[in-house]
Formats: structure tokens, C-alpha cells, sequence
């Protein structure tokens, strides 16, 4: 991991800038040889870096970058483009773009990060629209890559063979997954089952040097059956929401019926371990953002609602997707596989 340059919107997040710079910190302390870009309001960031402890050698693979505005989530997605021009997420991307920094994090408006990863970084030649990518944890023990969850809500049969293909990409490259099995969602496994749109995005994957599987059902999330499922990202963000939602309330149950009597609790603190060992496997925080995938260089959207563990991961991701050279790898396999225009 030596070598790559990433730059953190620091004014990114409900936390920000506290927890950004505190993942930040720990995030150099863990790799020597990350460097980072800190994008943000120098005025909000300077005293917070005093309080966060960021050493003389931190502070020597720490460059500042000043950014004078903030996009907040009630701006639209496109106000990068004009009325906040200097905003800390389109500066950062603006690194990117220039080829200073190898990668941006950014853990704020989900939708600002996406209008400046796709316009101000730009799309890779051969994809019609980037894809944002959740890794999720399975019942095997090993990650299901769940593709498109939010960047794209009307999406047609090419786009979703796109998203199956750049999925492919990541589980083998950054995952490490060898020959990963792909496989469209769907309301069942059967190949007449599906909407036009995913029957011929089935037909596309098909023709295509890829290990597609055939038709994913919504149990084949979680049960390891599947390493990519593509979807379209008005159900992809349906479920990634649900689930998550789903997780929490589950975590929140077993913690309030342990603490009915006092045979319970007892029983809660025998269960303690497994229990931080099961909200381990579900905590977003372990696996830090989501890649968006098919543009020119690393792009990770965090989680709003990202403390310093999550911010620190998400820089861990940004650094073995540069270490990867994913973008490259992934504009390789589109041509390969994907008629071009």
C-alpha cells in the first residue's frame, strides 16, 4: 500500500470534522506509507488536528488542502456545479482529476459524491453509469457484492450487465475471490423469472467469458450461494436500507430480552462475546463505504453517519482498490467483454 495518494473530504459526515480526522490519524498511524490530502475548512480543521493528536510524522504525510464551502444534505446533488464550486467534495475530486491523489473518501452527501466522482473525476470509457457497490457479510463467512444500492434508479438490461461485470472486477480484485459467481436479482431462480429488463440483462451476461449463475433470489444475499448480484439501484438501495434496518432491530431485541430478569442478563453475559462477534459481521463501519464503481480512478461514499473506525476503513478500502489499480482492471474488462459504441 505504499505510495497511494488518497484525499478525505474532511467536511464530509454528521461527525465531520471530528471523526474524519480522527480516522484519519489512525489511518496513517495503521499504513506508514498512505499519504493524505485533508480537504476542508482549514479555520475548523486546524483545531481539531491539535486535539487529535496528529504528530510532526503524521503531519508529514498529511497535506492540508482548504476548501471554503460545505455541501449540507439539504443541497441538490448538482451544487457542486455551480454554487459551490469550492466545496470540500469537489476539491477533493478535483485531486483526483489532476492526478495528484490516487483515490477520494468522502463520508457526506452521498449524492454530491457521486455528481463529483461521475463529472469532475469522470466515467471510464465504455460504461454508461458508475456503479455504487455494498459488500455484505454472507453465512458462509465471506462477502456477497450487492450492485447497484442507490447511483442509478431506472436503469436498462446493458446497464445491469455493466454492474454485473464491474462487480465481477472488484470481488476478484480487491476481494480476492477467484472466478466470482454472478448473478442477477430476481423473484426466482427460474430463466423466465424476471422483469424484461433482467431477463435480457441475463441474456447479455450469458454471451459474455464471465461465471454468471443465472437469476439471484433476495435469500441468496445472505446465504453465500452468490459472490455479485447486480440490481438495479431503486431495489439495490431498497434492500441495503432494509437490511440494515433489519440489523439493528435484531441487535436491539436481543439486548432488551437479555435484560428482562435477572437469569437473562446473565445469560446476556455468557452470550457477550458471540454477540460483539455477530455485530461485528454487521456493522458497516468494518468495511467503511462503498465503492462506486466505472469511474477514472478510486472513489469511496461512506455512511453519513461514519465515526473515526469507519472513516479509517473506508481509507483502508480507497487504498487496496489504488494498490489494485481497480479502475484500470475494470476499464480492461469493459472493453473486453462489453460492445463499445
Amino acid at each position: 500500500m505504499d505510495g497511494h495518494r488518497i484525499a478525505l473530504d474532511v467536511m464530509g459526515g454528521d461527525y465531520a470534522p471530528h471523526a474524519t480526522l480522527q480516522g484519519a490519524r489512525e489511518a496513517l498511524e495503521a499504513w506508514p506509507g498512505l499519504r493524505l490530502f485533508l480537504v476542508g475548512d482549514l479555520a475548523r480543521i486546524h483545531p481539531e488536528m491539535e486535539r487529535h493528536g496528529f504528530t510532526q510524522e503524521l503531519l508529514n504525510r498529511a497535506e492540508l488542502v482548504h476548501a471554503s464551502q460545505t455541501v449540507v444534505m439539504e443541497d441538490k446533488a448538482t451544487c457542486i456545479l455551480k454554487e459551490k464550486k469550492d466545496s470540500s467534495i469537489r476539491v477533493a475530486a478535483q485531486l483526483v482529476r489532476e492526478g495528484r491523489a490516487h483515490g477520494v473518501v468522502s463520508m457526506g452527501h452521498t449524492g454530491a459524491a457521486m455528481v463529483a466522482s461521475s463529472l469532475v473525476i469522470g466515467k471510464l470509457e465504455g460504461v454508461d453509469r458508475p456503479a455504487l457497490a455494498s459488500v455484505l457479510p454472507n453465512m458462509k463467512g465471506g462477502p456477497t457484492v450487492l450492485l447497484d444500492v442507490g447511483a442509478n434508479v431506472d436503469c436498462r438490461a446493458e446497464h445491469i450487465a455493466q454492474f454485473a461485470v464491474m462487480g465481477s472486477v472488484y470481488a476478484t480484485e480487491v476481494l480476492g475471490l477467484e472466478r466470482p459467481r454472478v448473478g442477477i436479482l430476481s423473484v426466482g431462480e427460474e430463466d423466465g423469472k424476471g422483469t424484461d429488463v433482467t431477463k435480457d440483462a441475463s441474456a447479455m451476461l450469458r454471451q459474455m467469458e464471465i461465471r454468471f449463475e443465472g437469476n439471484a433470489e433476495g435469500r441468496d444475499i445472505w446465504n453465500g450461494n452468490f459472490d455479485v448480484i447486480a440490481c438495479d439501484g431503486f431495489v439495490g438501495n431498497v434492500v441495503l436500507k432494509s437490511s440494515e434496518a433489519l440489523a439493528e432491530g435484531i441487535l436491539n431485541g436481543l439486548r432488551d430480552s437479555f435484560m428482562e430478569s435477572a437469569i437473562t442478563k446473565f445469560a446476556g453475559l455468557l452470550a457477550k462475546p458471540a454477540m460483539k462477534r455477530f455485530k461485528k459481521k454487521l456493522d458497516y463501519a468494518e468495511y467503511g463505504g462503498a465503492p462506486l464503481l466505472g469511474v477514472k480512478g478510486v472513489s469511496i461514499i461512506g455512511h453519513g453517519r461514519s465515526d473515526a473506525k469507519a472513516v479509517r476503513n473506508a481509507i483502508r478500502a480507497a487504498l487496496r482498490a489504488a494498490e489494485h489499480r481497480l479502475h484500470e482492471r475494470i476499464q480492461e474488462r469493459v472493453a473486453l467483454l462489453l460492445p463499445q459504441d
